[in-house]
C-alpha cells in the first residue's frame, strides 16, 4: 500500500502531510507521557520487526500479494501512540533508504498506515475484547484478528479515496477514477487483511503465552555475572534474535511464491491502467532480487528502524520530565 512518487495529485499530498503531522504531534506528546527508558530497546525491536515482516509478501491469487501493515500489531502491544511513532519509523527507513513509498507521498503513507491502521486497530480491538472476554482465548485471538482486518481495510479505503479524490481535481492527471480505485482495493484488501489477521492473532498470541512482559512490563531480572550474559539473558537479545532468524528462514517462502507478484496497491493501479512515476529521490538500497541480497537488506533494514527509533525515542523521554 505504499504510494509512489508521481501518483497523487499534489494538493492531495499536501493535504495528507498537514494531517500526518497534526496526528504525529499529538502522538509524541501522549506516548511521551508513557515512556519508560526499560521499555524502549523493545519497542525499538518490535518497530523493525514490523519492517521486516512488510518484505515478506504473501500470495492472495491471481498474481497478487498482501504484505503485513503491522499498525494494530504494534498498537495492541505498546499502545497507539506508541504506535504511531513507530510505524513513522519504519516508513521513514523504507521511503529513505530502500525507495518504497514516494518522497512526495510520504504524508499519505504516514496518514494510511502510520495513523489510521493502528489507531482503527486498536479502536476495534478495544471495542472486541470485552464482547469476546466470555470466550476466553479463542475469543482473544478472533478480537485481535478482526482488529487487524480492520485496520487493513479502513487504510486501504482511505487509500482508495486518496486515489479517487486525486484522479476527479486532477482531471484524470492523478490518481485513480473511483470505479476502479474503490472497488479493487478495497476487494484485494479484504482478503489480505485475512493474512493481517492471522499473523497478527498468531503473533499477540505468541507473545502473550511465552511472555507478556516482553515488550511492554518487563518485570526485573537477577543481575547476570557478567556483560555477555546480561545480553544474552537480555528478552530484547532473545526477541531481536527470533525475529531475525524467522525472517531468514521465511525469506524462501517468499521468492518461491510471491517475489513476482503485485501487491494491492500495484494491481490497482495495474488494473486502472496507471504506471508507476519517476521517484523523487534515487535510493541508496533495495530489497534485492536474490535470497542473501534480500536477507542483507533485511538485516540492514532492521538494524536501522532500531537506531532511528531509539534515538527517537530518547530525544521524546525527556519530555516527560519537563511536563
Amino acid at each position: 500500500m505504499h504510494i509512489p512518487d508521481g501518483l497523487m495529485d499534489p494538493i492531495v499530498a499536501l493535504i495528507g502531510m498537514l494531517e500526518f503531522l497534526a496526528f504525529i504531534s499529538v502522538a509524541v506528546y501522549f506516548s511521551s507521557k508513557r515512556l519508560q527508558e526499560k521499555n524502549l530497546p523493545r519497542i525499538a525491536v518490535l518497530s523493525a520487526g514490523i519492517f521486516v515482516a512488510q518484505m515478506l509478501n504473501f500470495p492472495i491469487g491471481g498474481g497478487t500479494t498482501g504484505h503485513l501493515i503491522g499498525g494494530a500489531l504494534l498498537a495492541i502491544l505498546a499502545g497507539p501512540a506508541l504506535a504511531i511513532v513507530g510505524m513513522t519509523v519504519v516508513l521513514l527507513i523504507q521511503s529513505l533508504m530502500f525507495g518504497d513509498g514516494g518522497i512526495t507521498s510520504f504524508g499519505l503513507n504516514a496518514l494510511n498506515m502510520a495513523i489510521i491502521a493502528p489507531l482503527t486497530g486498536w479502536g476495534a480491538y478495544t471495542l472486541l475484547k470485552p464482547l469476546a472476554s466470555g470466550v476466553g482465548k479463542v475469543g482473544s485471538e478472533l478480537a485481535v484478528a478482526a482488529a487487524a482486518w480492520v485496520s487493513v481495510f479502513i487504510a486501504a479505503a482511505a487509500c482508495a479515496a486518496e486515489l479517487a479524490v486525486s484522479y476527479a481535481i486532477s482531471g484524470g492527471a492523478y490518481g485513480i477514477a473511483a470505479p476502479v480505485s474503490i472497488p479493487a482495493m478495497l476487494g484485494y484488501h479484504a482478503i489480505i487483511g485475512i493474512g493481517e489477521g492471522i499473523i497478527t492473532a498468531g503473533v499477540v498470541g505468541y507473545l502473550m503465552a511465552v511472555s507478556a512482559e516482553t515488550f511492554i512490563t518487563s518485570q526485573d531480572m537477577p543481575a547476570a555475572k557478567n556483560r555477555w550474559h546480561r545480553i544474552l539473558a537480555s528478552r530484547t537479545a532473545q526477541a531481536t534474535l527470533a525475529v531475525l532468524v524467522v525472517f531468514a528462514l521465511a525469506l524462501p517462502l517468499y521468492f518461491l511464491y510471491s517475489s513476482q507478484g503485485e501487491d494491492g496497491l500495484e494491481r490497482t493501479m495495474t488494473d486502472g491502467d496507471v504506471e508507476e512515476g519517476d521517484a523523487l529521490l534515487t535510493s541508496p538500497l533495495d530489497y534485492g532480487d536474490s535470497y542473501f541480497a534480500a536477507l542483507f537488506a533485511g538485516v540492514i533494514g532492521f538494524v536501522a528502524v532500531v537506531l532511528a527509533s531509539l534515538g527517537i525515542l530518547r530525544v521524546m523521554k525527556p519530555m516527560t520530565r519537563r511536563d
